[in-house]
C-alpha cells in the first residue's frame, strides 16, 4: 500500500479573527452570456503561462490533459474538502458517493513555475493563494490585476485546485491547494471562506506538507507528468470534478480564437488531450474545431482570420505610418495624402494593406517611439468583418468598433513599452481598454502620461477603416437627375434618356479542385490534379460508412485504418481513428485506399489545407 493510500493529507479551514471577509467568486466578471466560461478558463490558464515563460528562444508548452477514473488515491487529497462542503451545506457531486472522478490538469513547461519566498505573506507564492486582489507583476506580462485565477476554482463543480509546482529559482517543489467554502460560526469562532491543503497554520501563512511521499503521491494521484529531464520547472493545477463545458474542442477553440498570433509566432504550443497545436498544425486544427469558436466572423471563415494574422506578422512590405503627437486627429491628417489614397486603391483591388504605426509614448519623463501593426483586408461579399485587437499575442476581443463596414482588420501589438501600458488600461478579465480613476492612477504609479495613447489605441478599428475608406462626401452634380425633369426648348414628346451601364467585369473563373477522386469496389483512389498549381498542399481524408446524416458516425468496430490496404506516392501519411492525413503532397501525389466493405456505402470527406 503507498503512503497516498494511506494517509489522508490535512486541509486547514481556518477561523478569523475581526478581519472584514468577502464571500463569493465574483464569477460574474469572468462567466460572461457573450463569451462562454471555456474561453475564459483557456485565456486565464495560456496568460500565466506565457508570463512566466522561461527561455525566450523556446515555446511555452501548455498541456490540458482530462482523465476519469476511481477515486483511488485521489481521496487522499480531496476526503476532507468533500467533508467541508458538506458541513457548509454545499454541493457533493453524484461521482464521488459512486467512486468516480473526473479531472483536468493543466501543465506548462518552460516557465519559471510559481515563484516567490515560501515564508512571506506578499511574495509571489502566497499572494496566488492567498492574496485576492494583490498582485506583484509590474506590468510587462498580461496580467496584474491578482484576480484572474478564481476562474481555475470557478471550473471545478467543487469550486478547488490543487498545484504543485517546481520554481526554476530554486529548484524547490511546493504544493498546495485552496478550496471555496460558506463562511459561518463555528462557536465562539468563525470559518473562513477558504481552506487550504497545508500542514497547519503558521502566522499569516501556512506549513505546506513537504515530504517525499506527499510530492510523489500528489503527482501519482493527479497524473500530474512531473518536472525532470528538459523541463525543469512548471506550475501544474489539477481541477477536480471540471464543469461539461470545458471540452477539448472548446479549449483549442478558445486558444486559436484568443492566441493565434502567439502560436503561428512560435511562442506558444497546446497539446490538448493528445492534439497539438502550434505553427505547423494550427490551419488544421482551426478548421476542425471552427464550430466552437465564438467570435462568428472567425467562426464562418477561420481561413481568412488566419491569413490575416499571419500577414500582421509577416508581411515585409509594411506601409509605415507616423503619428508624432499620439492623437487620433493625426491619422485624419493623413486623409487626403497620397500614400493613403494609395491604399485606398490597394484594398479596392482586393488585396491586404500591412501598416506599422508609429507614436510616441512617454514614462518617467522620456519620450519614447512605440510601435504596432495593422493588417486591413475588404471582407468578402455576404460575410461579417473580422475585428481584433492583440497585445503580446492575446486578443482584447472587446477592442473594436460597431460600424466596421466592410473591412477586415486586425492589430497587433509586440511585447515592449505600448505592451506595458496597455497592460495598465485593461479591465479585470482583460477583454478591453477602460478608461477609470483606476486606471488612471496606475498609469501615473507607473509613470506614463495619461490616457492619450489608450484613447488612440482604443479607437483604432474605427479610425484606421475611416482613413482607407474612399471619401464619398463630394456633393455629387448629378444626384436629382432622376427626380425633376429638365426643361427643354424643343418641342414634341420628350424620350427619356437612354441608360448605358458600364459591363460587368465577369468573375475570374473558378479554381480547378486540388484533387481528383476515384471511386473503387471496395475504396477510393486520391490523385493531385495537374490543373491546380498551388503545390504544395495537404490533404485530411475522414472516412465512415453512410447512416444517412451528414455527419456520420465512426466506430472501431466499423473499420480500422491500419487494417485497411493504404498505398501513397509523393506524400507523407499519418492514421488517426478514421481519418487519413497526407501532408507535403506534391503533382506526383496519389493514394490509394481499400479494403472496406463492399456492401456498404462509403461517405468520405476530403479536405485539402495549405499550412498558415
Amino acid at each position: 500500500m503507498s503512503v497516498a493510500d494511506s494517509q489522508i493529507w490535512s486541509w486547514i479551514w481556518p477561523h478569523v479573527g475581526a478581519t472584514p471577509i468577502n464571500q463569493g467568486l465574483d464569477s460574474e466578471m469572468f462567466d460572461r452570456t457573450d463569451y462562454p466560461y471555456s474561453e475564459t478558463f483557456v485565456r486565464e490558464a495560456i496568460q500565466n503561462s506565457l508570463d512566466a515563460r522561461l527561455d525566450p528562444s523556446r515555446p511555452v508548452v501548455v498541456n490540458f490533459t482530462f482523465h476519469t477514473g476511481h477515486v483511488g488515491p485521489t481521496r487522499a487529497f480531496l476526503e476532507q474538502v468533500v467533508a467541508f462542503r458538506k458541513k457548509a451545506g454545499l454541493a457533493i457531486p453524484r461521482e464521488w458517493s459512486n467512486g468516480e472522478i473526473r479531472w483536468l490538469v493543466v501543465e506548462d513547461f518552460n516557465s519559471k513555475g510559481l515563484g516567490g519566498s515560501l515564508d512571506r505573506r506578499t511574495s509571489d507564492f502566497w499572494n496566488y493563494w492567498l492574496n485576492f486582489g494583490i498582485s506583484n507583476k509590474d506590468g510587462s506580462g498580461r496580467g496584474g490585476r491578482g484576480i484572474g485565477r478564481v476562474t481555475f476554482l470557478i471550473a471545478s463543480r467543487i469550486q478547488s485546485v490543487i498545484g504543485y509546482t517546481r520554481r526554476a529559482s530554486d529548484g524547490a517543489a511546493a504544493g498546495c491547494g485552496m478550496a471555496v467554502l460558506r463562511a459561518q460560526e463555528d462557536g465562539q469562532e468563525f470559518l473562513s471562506t477558504h481552506a487550504y491543503l497545508a500542514h497547519r497554520e503558521r502566522g499569516s501563512i501556512y506549513e505546506l506538507h513537504d515530504s517525499q511521499g506527499f510530492h510523489a503521491g500528489l503527482c501519482s494521484a493527479f497524473e500530474l507528468t512531473g518536472y525532470s529531464g528538459t523541463s525543469t520547472s512548471g506550475l501544474a493545477l489539477a481541477i477536480p470534478y471540471p464543469h461539461s463545458e470545458l471540452i477539448p474542442e472548446r479549449i483549442l477553440a478558445a486558444a486559436v480564437e484568443n492566441f493565434a498570433p502567439a502560436i503561428m509566432n512560435g511562442t506558444l504550443v497546446l497539446k490538448v488531450d493528445g492534439t497539438v497545436l502550434d505553427a505547423s498544425t494550427i490551419a488544421e486544427v482551426a478548421q476542425d474545431v471552427a464550430k466552437e469558436l465564438n467570435d462568428e466572423a472567425i467562426r464562418e471563415d477561420v481561413g481568412r482570420y488566419l491569413r490575416l494574422v499571419g500577414n500582421a506578422l509577416n508581411e515585409p512590405q509594411a506601409t509605415k505610418i507616423t503619428l508624432p503627437a499620439a492623437r487620433r486627429t493625426d491619422l485624419e491628417a493623413l486623409r487626403k495624402t497620397a500614400s493613403v489614397e494609395l491604399l485606398q486603391k490597394k484594398l479596392s483591388a482586393d488585396a491586404d494593406v500591412v501598416l506599422e504605426i508609429e507614436f510616441p509614448l512617454t514614462r518617467g519623463g522620456r519620450e519614447s517611439t512605440v510601435r504596432l501593426r495593422a493588417v486591413l483586408a475588404p471582407t468578402p461579399p455576404g460575410r461579417k468583418p473580422i475585428d481584433r485587437l492583440f497585445r503580446e499575442g492575446m486578443g482584447l476581443p472587446d477592442v473594436r468598433t460597431k460600424n466596421p463596414g466592410e473591412l477586415d482588420l486586425i492589430v497587433v501589438v509586440d511585447a515592449g513599452l505600448l505592451a506595458t501600458y496597455l497592460n495598465f488600461c485593461e479591465g479585470k478579465a482583460h477583454l478591453d481598454l477602460l478608461e477609470s480613476k483606476d486606471i488612471r492612477q496606475k498609469l501615473e504609479e507607473h509613470g506614463f502620461d495619461g490616457l492619450r495613447v489608450r484613447r488612440l489605441v482604443r479607437g483604432l478599428p474605427t479610425d484606421l477603416r475611416i482613413l482607407l475608406t474612399p471619401d464619398i462626401s463630394a456633393p455629387d452634380a448629378h444626384v436629382f437627375d432622376t427626380f425633376f425633369s429638365k426643361p427643354s426648348d424643343k418641342p414634341g414628346r420628350k424620350n427619356r434618356p437612354v441608360d448605358h451601364p458600364d459591363p460587368v467585369d465577369p468573375p475570374p473563373p473558378p479554381k480547378p479542385p486540388a484533387f481528383r477522386i476515384d471511386t473503387l469496389q471496395d475504396g477510393l483512389r486520391i490523385r493531385a490534379n495537374p490543373e491546380c498549381a498551388e503545390w504544395p498542399m495537404n490533404l485530411t481524408v475522414t472516412l465512415a460508412y453512410a447512416d444517412g446524416s451528414r455527419h456520420p458516425s465512426w466506430s472501431p468496430f466499423d473499420f480500422k485504418l491500419d487494417d485497411l490496404t493504404i498505398t501513397k506516392e509523393g506524400c507523407e501519411i499519418t492514421l488517426e481513428n478514421n481519418k487519413v492525413k497526407a501532408l507535403n503532397c506534391g503533382l506526383d501525389c496519389a493514394l490509394e485506399i481499400t479494403g472496406f466493405d463492399k456492401n456498404r456505402e462509403l461517405d468520405t470527406n476530403i479536405r485539402p489545407w495549405r499550412n498558415a
